[in-house]
This record gives structure tokens, C-alpha cells and sequence, in this order.
């Protein structure tokens, strides 16, 4: 049996931090995937004679390579519910949820490692299939084990300290995505700064999957078995509770019991979450490839470090973005968000792409851009976390605490569509502009801006201080699933 404290003794931290090891793992994988996998297809694709050509009328490498980096959120959606329900039902003299950890990030590692050498080779071609082999091979392997390392914690810590674990597990899973911006920069002072640069990144790749090693030895070693914990009668009631709200049947918008106006409240905030999140989706696989095509940096450790300036200032401002959202209202806060990155990207857009076409061989502009950019990152940062922190809680609110599971379904129901729609749209916009990147900013600025018109007519969704304290565990469950 774990060792647990005991109710009203407050987190046991250091266990929680131990936990913590497996999501680090896991975000550090991401954080390397998600900046150079993209650089690794553009330029292979690019090797094989693809460059500025186009197929069937519209398909293009932006494009392909998008689809490509839409395989994790396919298979997230199909397959993590699936095997952290597998993980619930599991009994073993490693608990629940360690064996698919044990089993699944050896494999990651290796098909991780497996991507940069392929992309090295030189098979006539079949070198690119061998890549996808991978490539799906590792995008299935993390499905299997990322819902069963964050579920360790609430595993082990009773229900009214879960929102303090889950902080500690967020600010682990940071900490794993920072080291992956970091870590070719880390390489860079160690001997490996040249290599990296030519597009060379086996290193790179090689020491990310050993280093998810090193954490999963650390969570093997002190957290080894995963049991589930002996629960109060309260404890348990709000366990059977969860459950129920996890099982609750699909109901169509149309079958609620809500007003009209309600019902339409929800619809177009369900579609502005939709446009929303196509935005957001589609600057994570397209950033380093941006920064090269672009803004010609020819070191992708600077691109990386960019995109960790950006995290941080959506990390730095999440507390003040759910403060603001409860004192001033969700709709106000998310709507101020989106107008904040709308204008930040508007202004990039001017200054990148119109401003050249008016002002041709102006020194300035070049100046002006990267200016502009490092603003639109720090403020769309903080811009993006109101608008981030406050979506789910307003979709919870409309339903009330009763049909919790149902509002959770609706609005990941919208978000993972946009995380598979997004990228590929904005690879296809990309393509139409002949492989123009600054495209990406126009994409996006075009996609906030459609979401905030449609947060215009939402009316619903804002909640009493009274009810507060039962939608902020509403949206600590959903967020863990």
C-alpha cells in the first residue's frame, strides 16, 4: 500500500514531484517532436525534388508536413481515453498504470531516436517510408502511456489536494518543455552546435531519449508501485460522482433541456473555441520552419528559444488570466485576449509582408519585423492564456454541475477537431502562397479574428462566486482527462 498522508495533512510534495517525472518525460519528447520533426520532413521532402511544387492543384510540402504532424492528435483522440480506461482496470505487482509506462517510453525512445538517423539516409526515396514507419509507430506508442502517467497522481493523492498535485505535475510538464527548447542550445556549448545547425539532429534526438530514460528510472525507482488508494465514504462519493459525470450519455445540443437562447449561447461559443483553437494548433508545428523560411535564421536553436519565450509568457500570466476571467467576467477576458493577439498579428503581418511591397529595399523593415515579432510572442503569450484559461470554465458554466460530463465532451469535441483541422488548413494557405510562412500569421490572425466575432453573441456561461468553487473541481477533472 502507498504510503499516503493523511487526510488534512496537506500534499505530500515530494511524492507529487517524483510523479511528476513521467508527464516531464513526456513533454520533453513533445517539445523536441513538435520544433524539429517539421524541419526534418520540410527539408527531406525538399532534398527529394519537392520544393515549390505542387500536386493535384493544391498539395504542397507545408501541407503535407502538416497532415503529418496531425497523426498525435488523430491517434490522441482515438486511443488515450481507450488505454487510460485499460490502465483503470489493470492489476499488477507494478500497480496500474506503471506497466504501460514501462513498456510504452523504452519504444518511444528508440522510434524518437530512429527519426533524424533515417532522415539521414539516402534510399531512393523508401528512406521517407521507413520515417513514416516511425513517425506512427511513435505517435502510437505515447497514446498508450500518456493517459496513464497523468492519472499517477490522482492516483495517490485524496480528492481535495488534487488541485495543488495537479499544479505540481503542470509546472513538471513545463519544466520538460523548456529543457526541449533548451536542450540543442545545451548541445550547442557541448561540441554539437555545428551539426545541429546543418540540420544534423541525431544528437539532439539521442540525448532527448536518454534523458526520458534518466526520468523514467527516477519514477520506476521511488514511485514503483501505482495502487489505488483506500477511500473515505466522502472520498468515494466524489469518486462515484466523477465517474458518473465521465459516463454520462452523449446528448445532442438540440435534446437539452436549455433555453433557446442558451442552446445558441453555447453553439457559437463551441464554434469560436473551434476557430480558436485552429489558430493556436497551427503555430506549434509550423514555428521553426517559419523562422527558417521567413525570418532566414539558419540556427534552429534560436527559433526554439523564441517558441520558449512565447510558452513562458502563457505560463507566466495563466494565474493572472483565471483571476481576471472570475473577477471581470470570462467573455470580457477572452474577448480582450483575442483582441490583443489579433492586433499583435495584424501588425506583424503589415510589417512583414505589406510594408516590403510598399517600401522596397528598405534596411528598416527587416529591423521593424524581428521587433515586431518578439512583441507579438511576449504579448500574444499572455494575450493567448486569457483566452486559454477561460474557454473550458465558460462551457462548464453553461451546463451547470449537473451535465458536467456532457459540456466536457462538447467542448473537447471542438478542440480536438481544431488541432487536427488547423494545421492542415494553414499548411494548404501556406502552399497558396507559394510556400510563404508569413502566410501562418495571416492564417491565424484571420481564425482569432472569426473566433471573437463569435464570442459576440454568447450571453451565457459566467457563474455566482458561489458557484465558483464547484465549477473550478468541474474544470480540474476535465482538465485531467
Amino acid at each position: 500500500m502507498s504510503k499516503e498522508k493523511k487526510k488534512g495533512s496537506g500534499l505530500d510534495y515530494k511524492q507529487t514531484f517524483l510523479i511528476g517525472f513521467g508527464f516531464l518525460a513526456c513533454m520533453l519528447f513533445w517539445s523536441i517532436y513538435n520544433s524539429y520533426v517539421p524541419l526534418i520532413l520540410t527539408h527531406k521532402l525538399e532534398d527529394m525534388g519537392m520544393a515549390g511544387k505542387t500536386f493535384f492543384g493544391f498539395i504542397t510540402v507545408p501541407l503535407i508536413v502538416n497532415a503529418i504532424m496531425t497523426i498525435d492528435n488523430v491517434f490522441g483522440v482515438i486511443f488515450q481515453p481507450m488505454f487510460g480506461k485499460i490502465s483503470d482496470r489493470t492489476h499488477s505487482k507494478l500497480g496500474k498504470r506503471m506497466p504501460f509506462i514501462l513498456r510504452g517510453l523504452p519504444i518511444c525512445a528508440v522510434c524518437f531516436t530512429l527519426i533524424p538517423i533515417l532522415a539521414g539516409l539516402n534510399f531512393g526515396g523508401w528512406e521517407i517510408a521507413l520515417m513514416m514507419i516511425v513517425i506512427i509507430g511513435f505517435n502510437f506508442t505515447m497514446s498508450t502511456w500518456r493517459s496513464p502517467v497523468v492519472a499517477m497522481m490522482p492516483d495517490y493523492t485524496p480528492s481535495e489536494l488534487q488541485s495543488d498535485g495537479n499544479a505540481v505535475i503542470n509546472i513538471m510538464g513545463g519544466v520538460g518543455q523548456a529543457l526541449g527548447f533548451l536542450l540543442a542550445t545545451i548541445l550547442g556549448f557541448l561540441g554539437f552546435k555545428e551539426a545541429i545547425k546543418q540540420g544534423n539532429y541525431i544528437s539532439l534526438f539521442a540525448a532527448g531519449a536518454l534523458l526520458a530514460l534518466v526520468f523514467l528510472g527516477v519514477l520506476y525507482t521511488f514511485v514503483k508501485k501505482n495502487v489505488h488508494k483506500d477511500l473515505s465514504a466522502k472520498e468515494q462519493a466524489i469518486e462515484d460522482k466523477a465517474q458518473s459525470n465521465k459516463k454520462e450519455e452523449k446528448i445532442k445540443i438540440k435534446n437539452l433541456d436549455m433555453s433557446k437562447e442558451e442552446k445558441r449561447s453555447l453553439l457559437f461559443c463551441l464554434f469560436g473555441l473551434f476557430f480558436i483553437c485552429n489558430a493556436s494548433e497551427a503555430l506549434v508545428p509550423n514555428f521553426t520552419v517559419f523562422a527558417e523560411k521567413a525570418l532566414h535564421v539558419d540556427n534552429p536553436m534560436i527559433s526554439t528559444i523564441m517558441m520558449l519565450v512565447f510558452a513562458l509568457s502563457l505560463a507566466a500570466f495563466a494565474v493572472p488570466a483565471g483571476i481576471l476571467g472570475r473577477k471581470w467576467g470570462r467573455k470580457k477576458t477572452i474577448s480582450l485576449g483575442l483582441v490583443v493577439v489579433v492586433i499583435m498579428f495584424l501588425i506583424y503581418i503589415a510589417v512583414a509582408m505589406v510594408m516590403p511591397a510598399i517600401f522596397k529595399d528598405a534596411t528598416w523593415i527587416e529591423t521593424a519585423t524581428w521587433v515586431m515579432l518578439w512583441i507579438a510572442l511576449v504579448c500574444g503569450g499572455a494575450a493567448i492564456a486569457m483566452v486559454n484559461i477561460n474557454t473550458l470554465p465558460i462551457v462548464l458554466a453553461m451546463g451547470g454541475r449537473d451535465l458536467v460530463g456532457t459540456f466536457t465532451g462538447y467542448y473537447y469535441t471542438a478542440t480536438f477537431a481544431a488541432a487536427i483541422t488547423g494545421p492542415i488548413l494553414c499548411g494548404g494557405l501556406i502552399g497558396l502562397f507559394n510556400n510563404n510562412y508569413n502566410a501562418m500569421f495571416l492564417f491565424c490572425a484571420v481564425a482569432f479574428l472569426i473566433g471573437l466575432l463569435l464570442f459576440i453573441p454568447v450571453k451565457h456561461g459566467e457563474v455566482s462566486a458561489d458557484d465558483e468553487a464547484w465549477l473550478e473541481e468541474a474544470v480540474e477533472a476535465a482538465s485531467d482527462d
